[in-house]
């Protein structure tokens, strides 16, 4: 709201600005749009592994797996074993874990962390071990907000890997998350509100925790699609700067052989020349 003591110039100058600004938001939004492909099922991004740097991108996300693996167990220990909860109740504990919940979930944290460890490098198409390594992070979520008894702070970790997806330039792996956090709040929150919440059920919850969800997935997409057309441009690029080359080698070619013929025509004319200066010489 624009103070009354503005002057009318300061207000049309504000309300331009702020036109303008709508208006490159918009813009940028509809070119992202444009540009997407709407596909699920499709690698978008196949023939562009190399210029994305998929094969270093992986090993990053093998051990941000493992790193995953041993922060896990050791909550698990220190929530179940140590019992945190029992005399300091936090963020990290709010409630005792039994032990064979503790084993139970770091079996579930070791197999989501093997199955893509194991895929990787061996599924033709990466948009499948994308997927895989979607799910293994979104159930490491789960873990996390369980072992801690239903910590809100243990939420975060939902856009932790919205925001850690981004690597991979394929915006789809947002929102697979985002469905897949929608789920795992809708569904526990009636069946094990406990497991979810340490407060127990609360339905507008669900809507709370959802929708900034959702915003941090529409943010990744502009995120994923601005970083990848900039690689497809200058594919593309280096495309016709390739053609533009090979276009300029023929020519240099053609130019060499023209050249070199022309070379043997002078010195055949000065050849023949020299043979009727001989010949006149001598008659």
């Amino acid at each position: 709201m624009i103070s009354s003591t503005c002057s009318p110039h300061a207000t049309t100058v504000f309300n331009v600005s702020r036109a303008c600004i709508k208006m490159a938001i918009k813009a940028r939004w509809d070119a992202t749009l444009a540009s997407m492909r709407i596909d699920f099922i499709s690698d978008i991004n196949k023939g562009y592994e190399a210029d994305l740097n998929y094969e270093a991108i992986d090993r990053f996300i093998l051990r941000v797996l493992w790193g995953h693996f041993v922060a896990f167990s050791i909550l698990a220990f220190v929530n179940s074993v140590i019992k945190l909860a029992s005399f300091y109740p936090s963020p990290l504990a709010w409630r005792v874990i039994s032990i064979p919940e503790a084993i139970a979930t770091i079996l579930i944290a070791l197999a989501a962390t093997l199955i893509p460890a194991f895929l990787a490098g061996t599924i033709q198409n990466h948009y499948l071990w994308r997927i895989f390594v979607v799910a293994a992070l979104s159930v490491y979520s789960y873990l996390f907000v369980f072992i801690s008894g239903g910590s809100i702070e243990m939420h975060f970790h939902f856009f932790i890997v919205i925001a850690l997806l981004v690597v991979f330039a394929d915006w789809r792996l947002g929102w697979i998350v985002a469905v897949l956090t929608v789920l795992h709040h809708s569904i526990l929150n009636y069946i094990e509100p406990g497991w979810v919440y340490f407060y127990g059920r609360n339905d507008f919850s669900v809507i709370a925790h959802s929708v900034p969800v959702l915003v941090a997935a529409i943010f990744a997409t502009v995120l994923c699609e601005t970083a990848r057309q900039s690689i497809v441009s200058l594919k593309k690029a280096q495309k016709v700067l390739e053609e533009r080359t090979s276009e300029l080698e023929q020519v240099k070619r053609k130019l060499e052989t023209t050249v070199v013929g022309k070379d043997y025509e002078a010195s055949d004319t000065k050849e023949e020349n020299r043979m009727l200066n001989n010949q006149q010489h001598t008659e």
